[in-house]
């Protein structure tokens, strides 16, 4: 279809249509839970959701943040798992994934089939919980540690990387290794840069992943001021439940905090998705493709 034509441009209005469809689609659920969160209880109950706050309230909010002073400390939490999780499983995938992408390196293939085997066949809840307990309790329990070092190493991930690295041309590599560079100084002085794409969907899908990980808190956290972000909002619904039961005569502020607590756990990845986009995009497509 040539540019400019008649049938390109009825085309390009219909992908706009559509496109512009499915961003309402999905946009206005996310709007309409913000507007709930600003919305005066009893208004919401009666009147029911809209995309702009009826009875403009901000109960929720001051309920989060002036009720339950740990929040912040959570916050700090998760920032930490989330910063230091995402680029520790970015190194460990990383160097498991570049020598397996190089074709010299010696049993290549045993060591991609041994990373593929643990993908199908899992362990269990159980063997992890008693890992982390029994055999590193010591050093593991109770700390956000519990969390991070059992997923550093992920499968997929490295997978990503891997061919990512493969589509770039080994003639790199040797004709720095002429010049008299080492692995490492190759690895970070040209296949790093080279791979911006790639790092930046991993550290996104960590990031998301570590951001919104409650159950490892629920299995390994237990004292309150090392509580990461979504376990401790998990825990402010259930206090809410508690001092409201179904049967008080008492108006349960639950539906607008409920919609508080998604907007407070999820705006932060939603103000960074925009930044990375155009490298998610592109290191998505070539890392998933390349054989």
């Amino acid at each position: 279809m040539l540019k400019g034509s008649k049938g390109y441009k009825v085309f390009t209005v219909f992908n706009y249509i559509l496109l512009t469809l499915f961003t309402l689609m999905f946009c206005l659920p996310y709007l309409m839970i913000v507007s709930a969160s600003f919305s005066d209880e009893l208004t919401l109950i009666r009147d029911g959701y809209s995309l702009f706050p009826r009875g403009l309230s901000v109960a929720a909010y001051e309920y989060i943040f002036t009720e339950n002073p740990l929040i912040f400390s959570s916050i700090w939490t998760s920032v930490k798992m989330t910063v230091i999780g995402s680029v520790l499983t970015l190194i460990v995938s990383g160097m498991y994934a570049y020598p397996l992408s190089r074709s010299y390196i010696r049993f290549k293939k045993f060591f991609n089939i041994f990373m593929i085997i643990p993908m199908l066949f899992s362990g269990g809840l159980i063997p992890y919980y008693l890992t982390v307990t029994e055999v590193f309790g010591g050093i593991l329990y109770d700390s956000i540690w519990a969390i991070i070092l059992p997923g550093s190493f992920a499968i997929w991930y490295a997978i990503l990387m891997r061919n990512y690295f493969l589509s770039l041309p080994e003639s790199l590599e040797e004709a720095a290794k002429i010049d008299g560079a080492s692995d490492i100084t190759v690895l970070w002085r040209i296949i790093l840069p080279l791979s911006k794409p790639i790092i930046a969907t991993i550290l996104l899908y960590c990031a998301v992943s570590l951001w919104s990980n409650w159950t490892g808190a629920l299995l390994f956290i237990r004292t309150p001021e090392r509580y990461p972000l979504q376990f401790f909002i998990q825990q402010v619904m259930a206090n809410v439940n508690s001092l409201y039961p179904a049967t008080s005569t008492t108006l349960q502020p639950s539906e607008t905090l409920k919609m508080a607590c998604v907007v407070v756990s999820s705006l932060p990845i939603i103000i960074i998705y925009p930044f990375v986009q155009k490298y998610f995009v592109q290191g998505t497509t070539l890392g998933s493709v390349k054989e």
